[in-house]
């Protein structure tokens, strides 16, 4: 694996992260159209379905005012990523969500660990596999719509 390589990945994983904190539901959702996700709150499993991903996305998080936004902010850590050869690779690395409303100041909301595997292919790298687990939780009454156990 090369540095561009790592640079690559690391730039999926937090153009996830940028495009939630943005309402950016499609799109994020699209990042995940060869990829197998797994979410260990509710053991739903969507396979190749960028467009499921998106669905769910609307139907949890909350989003607020005219420009219809969640106000968060994901910031990763603790990325690590390793190669598995010279077109496949696997990272983890947790994220802090804050928020900030007009009637809740800013605060730490969640942590959420995620868990990845990468291919490279024609166009460069892409998720292949993701699962993801809520691991603490703060007040998410102005994050989310419904409770993260809740089947969708």
């Amino acid at each position: 694996m090369t540095a561009d390589d790592y640079f690559a990945i690391q730039r999926l994983i937090n153009l996830y992260f940028l495009l939630v904190d943005e309402a950016g539901f499609d799109a994020a959702g699209a990042l995940f159209d060869r990829a197998e996700i797994l979410y260990t709150a509710t053991g739903r499993r969507i396979i190749n379905d960028g467009a499921a991903v998106a669905a769910l996305m609307r139907g949890f998080v909350r989003l607020h005012g005219p420009e219809a936004r969640p106000l968060t902010r994901h910031h990763s850590g603790n990325l690590i990523i390793e190669s598995d050869g010279d077109d496949r690779a696997a990272a983890r690395c947790s994220a802090i969500i804050f928020q900030a409303a007009d009637d809740f100041p800013l605060q730490p909301i969640a942590e959420a660990s995620y868990a990845d595997r990468f291919a490279k292919g024609t166009g460069g790298w892409y998720f292949t596999h993701r699962e993801m687990a809520l691991t603490l939780t703060g007040d998410l009454s102005r994050h989310l719509l419904r409770g993260v156990n809740t089947p969708a």
